[in-house]
């Protein structure tokens, strides 16, 4: 059955029911109370005192996501974690979530719910329980998620991670590895996905997870300054460098890569890991004994890539040999990657 054969009402019943049947509890419910749900014009909660922030995305189909290489639950999960990494990203843990839809009227309604089951499954596992949301008709098959973080913190005030805080001196760390969901989507999109190896890439691409904990460690230990990669490495680190008006050097043979993308891409992993998007680690500065802290303390890997320097605004990507290539710019933009 389509979208189009049933009432909006009968629709939006048919959405809570799946996110009700599919989302499990975090300890965030015994921290705040939701009032008013699903069911009523707006949500409402108690909350106790202290920072939160908010952060809005938008997925649309055949820009940011293609449905013959991924399934409807993994575009779910997907369309979460994109907005879970960017709380992530200013050290606090996602809340409340509402959800938009734009539907062309054609989807079918299996196609609908299993994309809700993985949204509830991202939400369960990392936070954002959705309160609300809305339908509406449109000429292209979109979602729009808006979330909610807190302040996990009792013990004092976090301060939120920011752009513009990276100072030259400062070196910069990344959280896993590089690449491998642009390696997943190449692989993906040129059906050569048989070896194992090939799959872990895949898998890298359709379910990324944000590093929800890792965020909240840094900014509660010092570290001002961190963006997430949802871009690509050298367009986000280009984001913190605009922002703090300084430059930075990276070093290639300090980039975490995994074995899997090299074997797959001997010739093309140094691109990928550098300008691909969509990997939803964290990018941040700190001094190297912050950071040193950071690698002993966070169970997810870090790795030092570089330095922050006062050679405002470019990145200069410094290879093997020590030889330099220079970027200003790179990665996924909107409006000028065609």
């Amino acid at each position: 059955m389509k979208v189009k054969e049933i009432s909006e009402f009968e629709l939006i019943r048919l959405l809570s029911k799946t996110l009700s049947d599919n989302y499990k509890a975090s300890e965030i419910n015994t921290i705040y109370n939701e009032v008013v749900g699903l069911a009523d014009d707006a949500a409402a909660w108690d909350a106790p005192e202290g920072r939160q922030v908010f952060t809005t995305d938008a997925l649309v189909n055949n820009v940011h996501f293609d449905l013959r290489f991924m399934s409807s639950i993994d575009l779910g999960w997907k369309s979460m974690v994109a907005s879970q990494s960017d709380i992530a990203a200013m050290g606090f843990k996602p809340l409340f979530t509402t959800v938009s839809l734009g539907l062309t009227g054609e989807e079918n309604l299996n196609m609908l719910t299993d994309l809700y089951k993985g949204i509830a499954d991202a939400a369960s596992q990392f936070g954002g329980k959705v309160v609300g949301g809305n339908t509406t008709k449109s000429d292209t098959l979109f979602i729009s998620i808006s979330m909610l973080g807190h302040d996990p913190s009792n013990e004092s005030r976090t301060n939120p991670l920011k752009r513009h805080s990276a100072k030259p001196g400062d070196v910069v760390a990344v959280t896993g590895s590089l690449g491998s969901s642009a390696g997943g989507l190449r692989i993906l999109q040129d059906k050569t996905g048989t070896l194992p190896r090939c799959q872990d890439l895949i898998g890298s691409h359709i379910r990324p997870r944000p590093q929800i904990d890792a965020g909240v460690w840094l900014a509660r230990h010092g570290i001002q300054c961190a963006t997430d990669i949802s871009d690509g490495l050298l367009a986000d680190l280009g984001h913190i460098c605009e922002s703090s008006k300084v430059g930075a050097d990276i070093k290639i043979n300090t980039l975490p890569v995994t074995s899997d993308l090299k074997s797959v891409f001997p010739a093309d992993w140094e691109e990928l890991s550098l300008t691909g998007g969509e990997d939803y680690q964290l990018v941040f500065t700190g001094t190297k004994q912050s950071i040193n802290e950071a690698i002993s303390s966070i169970d997810t890997p870090i790795s030092i890539i570089g330095e922050i320097t006062d050679d405002y605004p470019g990145i200069n990507v410094l290879n093997s040999e020590g030889m330099s290539g220079r970027y200003t710019s790179s990665g996924f933009d909107h409006f000028k990657n065609k």
